[in-house]
């Protein structure tokens, strides 16, 4: 297995934001005036004091249509002293918008004012899935947080609370939720889209901490996986791909704290198990001008043993053969000396041209114009024009999926 990489450091951050003075309309004689002027005192929110609970209190009858509609009347219902209890109840009940995965919740203090704030996981009749957070300012109950996973989409069923904790050591408690939505009844078509929510101190509202949103197959786990005390959010890599996508690696992503956001901070995969992820790796380096690290990865598709065929049938076969005439490109473009015992593999593995795959031919191609021009560019115009004339040269590479990548004539030979 290759050496994971050293989990980058992330380092907080802090910002001071301040208002300059704006310049006197009049003259001020003494300079501490105009700083008094220019930063008037502002009421301080109250968020310890709530109303006083009422147990008769009761939603009313029929669901609202739309989900300002929904929070306007949970608002309401908070402030006549509606409990947690039979705001449960009456979404589960009356409203029936809670559905499997919906909540109520009344334990998490985001704000840290020592008032736990209300939280509610519905479906909403207009926008699907929403998170909908409410706390007490000045003795009443007001609206701080109304948002979905993502607010392009709409989801079909209530966002799951994941954690609710202080994640990141900021003295105040995040609330990660995701929530499923399914492009198809294929249950290969669903995915999950996490944010992270949390208390802005400085702007007095609740805001996103992640980036951008999070979509995975899997819900995400919160692990401090480099022992800094801070959690990081996980993102496994475990669909190993089938017919539609091809094959596809595995792993990690892992966002981090900054010091401001969670943002992705390092992918980690792992080692390739079928031979055509290591070709599309080779290419891509090959690609990219690292034609040392292109040569290791033909390398080890060529001799791995570990490496498993995706499609089965003759594809190890054409794959190695492929490797092999990708191979030869390399070394004719870095003056290898490997150039020529190369053209004696493919000469040895594959004798009977007829029956040999494409690329054992294009390479021979290749090398019969090289040798004759010494120019790059003539030897692989040699290698399109039969590619030009026999789809399998693409078609055998362009048959691994909607994810992997799809071959030109260009690629075939870029020079």
């Amino acid at each position: 297995m290759p050496t994971p990489p050293p989990f980058p450091t992330m380092t907080p951050g802090f910002a001071i934001v301040a208002a300059l003075p704006p310049p006197p309309t009049e003259s001020i004689a003494n300079p501490a005036t105009a700083i008094a002027l220019a930063n008037p005192p502002t009421a301080t929110p109250n968020y310890r004091a709530c109303p006083a609970p009422d147990s008769s209190v009761r939603l009313p009858a029929g669901t609202p249509a739309s989900a300002r509609l929904i929070e306007n009347a949970i608002a309401s219902f908070l402030n006549a002293g509606g409990t947690l209890v039979n705001l449960e109840r009456g979404l589960r009940e009356t409203w029936a918008v809670l559905g499997n995965t919906g909540v109520v919740r009344g334990d998490i203090d985001m704000t840290g004012e020592g008032i736990p704030e209300a939280m509610v996981s519905l479906l909403t009749p207009d926008a699907g899935g929403m998170l909908m957070i409410f706390g007490c300012v000045d003795s009443r109950y007001q609206p701080l947080y109304r948002d979905s996973p993502d607010e392009t989409l709409t989801f079909n069923a209530p966002p799951q609370i994941l954690r609710a904790d202080d994640l990141n050591r900021s003295g105040r408690r995040e609330v990660v939720f995701t929530a499923r939505r399914c492009a198809s009844s294929d249950e290969s078509s669903c995915l999950y889209y996490t944010q992270m929510a949390a208390w802005d101190r400085q702007r007095g509202r609740i805001s996103n901490l992640l980036t951008e949103t999070v979509v995975s197959a899997s819900p995400p786990t919160l692990t401090d996986i480099d022992n800094d005390g801070v959690l990081e959010l996980i993102v496994r890599l475990d669909n190993p791909g089938n017919a539609q996508t091809g094959p596809l690696r595995t792993g990690y992503t892992a966002y981090d704290w900054n010091g401001l956001v969670y943002t992705a901070s390092i992918t980690q995969l792992d080692p390739p198990r079928f031979r055509i992820q290591v070709i599309h790796s080779a290419d891509a380096a090959f690609r990219a001008g690292s034609i040392s690290e292109a040569v290791s990865l033909y390398d080890l598709s060529l001799n791995s043993p570990s490496l498993e065929p995706w499609r089965g049938g003759d594809e190890t076969r054409v794959l190695q053969s492929y490797a092999l005439y990708r191979l030869l490109l390399a070394f004719a473009y870095t003056n290898d000396a490997r150039l020529v015992p190369t053209v004696q593999a493919v000469l040895t593995t594959y004798p009977d041209q007829a029956s040999a795959p494409i690329y054992a031919r294009i390479a021979l191609e290749f090398w019969s114009r090289y040798q004759v021009t010494n120019d790059l560019s003539l030897a692989c115009a040699g290698v399109r024009e039969i590619a030009a004339a026999q789809p399998e040269a693409l078609g055998l590479l362009n048959r691994y999926g909607s994810r992997s990548p799809t071959y030109t004539l260009g690629d075939l030979c870029p020079f």
